[in-house]
């Protein structure tokens, strides 16, 4: 049974990979809006800050280690979201490396922690 702690932090978690996903998706379909990038580096923060607060499962050193690469995943949307607001066109470009190398980290670690906690 899931902590109340657990439970908000659960809901932050989805609530912020909504925003960060949908403001990811609106850009590469064709709607360039100029707040989009703030509403993308809230959902960075709001990611990092859930993956902070979420309780860790366990003493094991590897759920242990796979819990702190789900903040490492949150730290990686946020340094995609620094690279919206660099004025250098090479930067702009390469905020989607770091949010697909997060996600990446993200899948992975989440896929293992339920693999080894059953939940």
């Amino acid at each position: 049974m899931k902590t109340i702690n657990e439970k908000k932090a659960s809901m932050l978690l989805i609530a912020a990979m909504v925003i960060l996903m949908v403001t990811a998706i609106l850009p590469i379909v064709g709607f360039n809006w100029p707040w989009l990038r703030y509403a993308y580096a809230a959902g960075a923060a709001l990611t990092l800050l859930a993956q902070v607060l979420m309780p860790k499962p366990g003493n094991s050193l590897r759920v242990r280690r796979l819990a702190r690469m789900n903040v490492w995943s949150g730290v990686l949307y946020c340094v995609s979201a620094a690279c919206l607001f660099i004025p250098d066109a090479a930067m702009q470009k390469s905020w989607v490396a770091f949010l697909l190398a997060g996600a990446v980290l993200q899948i992975y670690a989440t896929l293992m922690l339920s693999k080894l906690t059953g939940k």
